[in-house]
């Protein structure tokens, strides 16, 4: 069964329960606490499904962009690796449907990447740069971040493309802290991406900007092609 990821917000426990790997490990389990929008997984619920585009590039043009990424340096001195992890699925669509591809690399988890190709040039547009991050894509092409950031706090963010370049950019932050051995919401911030730089914003102001669809991960998401064949 395909899980949909929230378009706003994780839980801590939530997002501990799913990890970053297959999609039976993305389920909550009962009894868990929620904050106010969570991963979603009624089967009810629409799925992403992208229209698959011809390539636009060359394979060998991917190939290098994608070890060009190198090496991401985590905590504890643990790293992501790119340059030692060769991609081994591709999704060729049109995110924003202006006409211009967008290209979704994979290798074994957490490693992937979207690129988008605009006047006959490959350009970076998000990356998986820590071990527990999810990437999901939204029925209307949006793409969401989700992970662990600073002090065990959740991180969602979003992207939505326009001509090929992100056009909105936000993030949630929620931290949590423990009281009489229970994770309680130690507060919520909402960021607006303003210049070059994330910028605070009231929840409304987040809302107005921010997509209402839920997103479905990278691995559930039908059309995946071999990467390594000819």
């Amino acid at each position: 069964m395909r899980k949909t990821l929230s378009a706003i917000l994780l839980t801590f426990l939530a997002f501990l329960a799913a990890g970053c790997g297959s999609s039976d490990k993305k389920g909550g389990k009962a009894g868990e606490q929620e904050a106010e929008q969570t991963f979603v997984t009624e089967e009810s619920l629409e799925y992403t499904e992208l229209k698959k585009v011809q390539l636009p590039c060359d394979k060998d043009l991917l190939y290098n962009a994608w070890k060009q990424i190198g090496v991401v340096e985590l905590q504890r001195k643990k790293v992501l690796d790119y340059d030692s992890h060769t991609p081994t699925l591709f999704l060729s669509t049109d995110l924003d449907k202006d006409g211009n591809p967008e290209v979704l690399l994979r290798s074994e988890p957490p490693y992937a990447a979207i690129y988008t190709f605009v006047k006959d040039s490959l350009q970076l547009i998000t990356y998986v740069d820590q071990a527990q991050m999810g990437l999901a894509i939204t029925p209307d092409g949006t793409i969401l971040r989700n992970g662990i950031g600073a002090g065990g706090s959740t991180v969602s963010e979003f992207i939505r493309l326009e001509d090929s370049q992100p056009a909105a950019t936000g993030a949630v932050r929620e931290t949590f802290n423990i009281q009489n051995g229970a994770m309680v919401s130690g507060g919520t911030q909402y960021m607006l991406m303003t210049d070059s730089a994330l910028a605070k914003v009231s929840k409304e102001e987040f809302e107005k900007v921010a997509p209402q669809q839920n997103g479905t991960y990278l691995e559930d998401i039908d059309g995946w092609e071999d990467f390594r064949k000819p």
